[in-house]
C-alpha cells in the first residue's frame, strides 16, 4: 500500500467501512507564511493503531516540510551575518590603517576596535553554526546544496 492510499484512501477493516468523523492536521512552516494541511477520516471499525499509523505518517511529512521551509530562512540569516561581518572587518581595517599611519585614535575608537574584534570572533562562530544548521536541515530532508 503506498503512502497516499495510507493517508487518503479508504481503510479496509470489514465490509466497506464508512467515515464516522474527520480530522485536520495543519502546520505553519516557519515565518514565510507558508503552511501545510492534511485532512483525513475516521472510519467505522478502524483501530486506534491504524489511526495512529496514519497520523504518524502525516506528522512525518509535516515535519519534513517544516524543515525544508526553514532552509531559506537559515540561509538568509547566515547571509545577513556574512554581510555584517564584512562591514565590521571594513570598519576595523579603517581603524587599523589610521593607527598604522600614526594617527592617534580616541579612547572611544580604541574601545570600538576591541569590541569589533570580539564581535567578529562571535559572528564567525555564529556563521559556522548557521552553516552546520543548513547542512543538517538539508541532510534531514534529503536536499542537495
Amino acid at each position: 500500500m503506498n503512502i497516499f492510499s495510507r493517508l487518503f484512501g479508504r481503510r479496509r477493516v470489514a465490509a466497506e467501512p464508512q467515515p464516522i468523523g474527520n480530522f485536520t492536521v495543519s502546520q505553519q512552516l516557519g515565518s514565510s507564511g507558508r503552511s501545510v494541511q492534511f485532512a483525513g477520516y475516521f472510519y467505522q471499525g478502524e483501530s486506534e493503531e491504524s489511526l495512529r499509523d496514519r497520523l504518524d505518517v502525516v506528522r512525518s511529512i509535516v515535519e519534513r516540510e517544516k524543515t525544508f521551509a526553514e532552509i531559506p530562512e537559515l540561509e538568509a540569516k547566515r547571509e545577513q551575518m556574512v554581510k555584517g561581518l564584512q562591514q565590521a572587518r571594513e570598519v576595523l581595517a579603517g581603524f587599523e590603517e589610521r593607527r598604522k599611519a600614526g594617527e592617534q585614535l580616541s579612547s572611544q575608537e580604541r574601545m570600538n576596535m576591541r569590541n569589533l574584534q570580539q564581535s567578529i570572533e562571535k559572528v564567525n562562530e555564529e556563521i559556522d553554526r548557521g552553516t552546520e544548521a543548513i547542512q543538517e536541515a538539508r541532510k534531514k530532508v534529503g536536499a542537495r546544496g
